[in-house]
């Protein structure tokens, strides 16, 4: 039969009286008086009708399959009269309720009861507040919002049941319509709601809308409201207000309304008694909520009344229910459990702070404040631990932040092993305009040993160890430069090296980096870790529990590695783990930090060790394989070159005005020891470097060397021999490195040979002086003897 055509039918009786009528029946029951009158689509009322019943109440609005459905109105015999939204028979969405006396019940309905008010409950919880948690809401990125095309709730393998091809046999419908039994599938379903949708106007363009509440069952209700937005004009009220809790234009709160009221009113005094007669005799639904979403449960449980607690479950409360702020019990509960004052300072979150204790005058009144607010957190931490036995999902509220990050960020280590236990997710992330950092990263962070605990918990459960922050524009904080000036206007300042494009060391002087090209990005757990400068005991161990969990110690953020920034920071400890652990030494860094070598050569982290660890720094980094000839490119404004760790040195050396191009009879004292120690740091590595270049040339043939670095000077010296002798240069000549054999520069300097052996070359007067004083005399006297005995035996 055509959609739209009306007729007359007789039905099973359904019963009324003082409650709302049982639904219309699908035509199979015997006849009974019931009338029905309105539209059909395939022998079920479909669309508008009006139904009739013998005990005098009716209902005039939609229907679907022949089930309620839609905007409807229903009234009864002794004049109460209910105007709202169906589905399947029963009330779900908003309504009004009137009664004879004038007085009406309004808000959002479950069936025959209220669950969301449009009024206010005094003192309702909302997060705002506490602005020390409020400041971590980001409600533009976590805003959700409605669709009807696809449910959230159905699971992939949910949908098999409603592919047309699987289910349906061919014209099933032949032999049956009771669409009770059997599958509704996509396409019958889309050609209902067209036939049910046909006579509707067509909305114009709209904005989507939000999601009011995040509780899965008030989705569901929102998602039939904004179905059936198009017939709103069939009720005689603004939905909106309903929606958005304004009740002015109604009449006096009925019945429900006020034995709602009640119940979040009693279970936030702790009345048991009160609380339990109002549930006993059903009088208001257990998970009931005012206009903001403040639940009876959350009334109790953040006033620490843990058997009314237990009652409002008992009845049937859900536990994960979310106020309009998307807070649950449990969320509300940690948000008290944890004032600011609890927070740890930390460096993955750039905020640190101390907690000031408040300092009474009395201290007894000290003591008995402090004995009170210790027996207040007893209290709420037992009722923390209540919900969660009671089945409270710690991620079912990410407002104001995940649970979890709150008991991270106290450094409360107990509750960091429960909130797991309960099933509390890891790979949860604070906002982007936090840095989107994981509980990982603040874990690795906290000082003391609860640090150590809690990151050993995470790391359980802990689904990528490797996960960056969005963090990658920030710069390392000792490596940044004060405004106005920026950091190559700074550097240029009194430098006296002068760059000429030097290629650099020969490859055959140094070991080629042959490794993957680091990942540059945000901070992970490990760069946080190694940043930490509060304990190097404790920050070690976290950096062994990372490194042991296979966390990648070669990953770059600010142009810094794990390794570096443990240099930078001062704690040799984290060093000699990250090394152990397969931190690589010669890894090439980017911006001013360009390797690990170079930043324990750095003027810039000098202040975090004396003069012999900084030493030992550079010797350890050397046993681990560093290469210190390994090429390091320089940059003065426009001009670059290629030199080693020792010419980085000479180069950071130089920047500081007042140290390096001050006389030392002018110095303060601090400032000869500061001069001293780094004096002290170049002869050391500009002796490695020395080594190295001795033990790499005597691989090779001497011969062939030695020739070699005497024609370059005779080139340099002759030009008339450079010219005739051009020829065989390129014959003969091997490559070698050309340093400064004092000081080890080999970058900004004018190079000339020991005019005895032409074996080595220096870069001034006082380098060659203070060389032939120290070493070469004996070493070119030698090198004269036995250059003389090959040529007589020619």
């Amino acid at each position: 039969m055509e959609a739209g055509a009306e007729r007359v039918s007789s039905q099973a009786a359904a019963e009324g009286g003082a409650e709302e009528a049982a639904a219309p029946g699908d035509g199979s029951g015997p006849g009974g008086g019931e009338r029905y009158t309105g539209q059909l689509y395939m022998d079920h009322r479909h669309g508008k009708g009006i139904c009739y019943w013998p005990d005098g109440s009716k209902f005039i609005g939609a229907f679907y399959l022949s089930h309620i459905e839609g905007y409807g109105t229903w009234e009864w015999k002794d004049g109460r009269k209910f105007q709202g939204l169906y589905k399947s028979d029963e009330r779900f969405g908003p309504g009004i309720e009137s009664y004879p006396d004038g007085c009406q019940d309004v808000g959002l309905w479950l069936r025959n009861h209220l669950i969301k008010l449009c009024t206010e409950v005094p003192g309702y919880f909302s997060v705002s507040d506490h602005p020390e948690h409020f400041r971590y809401v980001d409600a533009s990125s976590q805003r959700k919002y409605i669709s009807v095309e696809g449910d959230p709730f159905l699971r992939s393998y949910k949908r098999l049941p409603f592919d047309d091809k699987n289910i349906l046999p061919e014209g099933v419908f032949a032999y049956s319509h009771n669409t009770d039994h059997l599958t509704l599938t996509c396409t019958f379903l889309k050609e209902c709601d067209a036939s049910y949708f046909q006579n509707t106007s067509k909305l114009p363009e709209e904005e989507p809308w939000p999601v009011a509440n995040v509780t899965p069952l008030l989705v569901r209700m929102q998602m039939h409201v904004y179905k059936h937005r198009c017939c709103e004009a069939e009720f005689t009220s603004d939905v909106n207000f309903i929606l958005s809790g304004v009740r002015s234009t109604y009449g006096p709160p009925g019945p429900k309304e006020l034995a709602s009221e009640q119940l979040i009113q009693k279970a936030a005094k702790g009345d048991f008694d009160g609380v339990y007669t109002i549930l006993r005799d059903e009088l208001a639904h257990p998970d009931v909520a005012d206009k903001h979403g403040y639940t009876a449960l959350a009334a109790a449980a953040v006033n620490s009344h843990n058997d009314i607690v237990n009652l409002l479950l008992d009845s049937g409360a859900d536990v994960n229910k979310c106020s309009d702020e998307g807070l649950s019990a449990l969320s509300m509960c940690f948000i008290l459990y944890y004032p600011a004052e609890s927070f740890k300072g930390n460096i993955a979150e750039r905020n640190l702070h101390s907690c000031k204790q408040n300092e009474q005058s009395e201290p007894s009144e000290t003591a008995n404040v402090s004995e009170g607010v210790i027996a207040e957190q007893q209290k709420r931490w037992a009722t923390i631990q209540l919900l969660l036995h009671r089945g409270a999902d710690p991620n079912a509220c990410w407002i104001p932040a995940p649970l979890l990050f709150l008991a991270v960020k106290a450094a409360d280590a107990e509750a960091v092993k429960l909130l797991l236990e309960r099933g509390a997710r890891t790979d949860v992330r604070l906002p982007s305009k936090f840095g989107g950092l994981t509980p990982l990263h603040i874990a690795v962070s906290i000082p003391g040993e609860e640090g150590v605990q809690i990151t050993q918990y995470l790391l359980h459960s802990a689904p990528d160890l490797d996960a960056r922050a969005e963090d990658g524009n920030e710069v390392y904080g000792p490596d940044q430069v004060p405004l106005p000036q920026t950091r190559e206007t700074q550097l240029s300042r009194g430098v006296t090296v002068h760059l000429k494009n030097e290629a650099g060391p020969p490859k055959g002087y140094f070991s080629s980096y042959f490794g993957p090209v680091p990942e540059e990005g945000g901070r992970s757990a490990l760069h946080i870790a190694c940043e930490r400068e509060d304990n190097c005991e404790h920050s070690r161990d976290v950096i062994r529990l990372l490194l042991m969990h296979k966390a990648n110690p070669n990953t770059l953020w600010s142009g810094h590695s794990p390794l570096s920034l443990a240099i930078a920071s001062g704690n040799d400890l984290a060093v000699v783990e990250l090394l152990k652990h397969g931190a690589d030494p010669n890894l090439p860094l980017s911006r001013a930090v360009r390797s690990a070598l170079c930043t324990a050569v750095s003027t810039t982290y000098e202040q975090k060790r004396t003069k012999a660890q900084r030493i030992a720094l550079v010797d350890k980094l050397l046993e681990a394989g560093a290469d210190i000839l390994a090429p390091v490119t320089l940059r003065e404004g426009q001009q670059k070159a290629v030199g080693t760790a020792v010419d980085y040195a000479y180069f950071e050396y130089f920047q500081d005005r007042r140290i390096a191009h001050t006389p030392y009879h002018v110095l303060t004292a601090s400032e000869r020891e500061i001069f001293q120690k780094r004096q002290s740091l170049m002869e050391h590595i500009t002796g490695k470097l020395r080594e190295r270049v001795i033990l790499k040339e005597k691989e090779w043939n001497q011969e062939e060397l030695r020739r070699s670095k005497k024609l370059d000077s005779n080139i340099r010296t002759s030009a008339s021999k450079k010219k005739s002798g051009s020829h065989h240069a390129k014959e003969v000549r091997t490559p070698f490195f050309k340093y400064c054999y004092q000081c080890g520069r080999s970058v900004g300097v004018q190079l000339t040979s020991c005019i005895h052996c032409h074996e080595i070359f220096t870069c001034s007067e006082a380098c060659r002086r203070k060389s032939w004083k120290e070493r070469h005399r004996h070493e070119c006297s030698g090198l004269l003897v036995s250059f003389k005995r090959e040529e007589s035996f020619r």
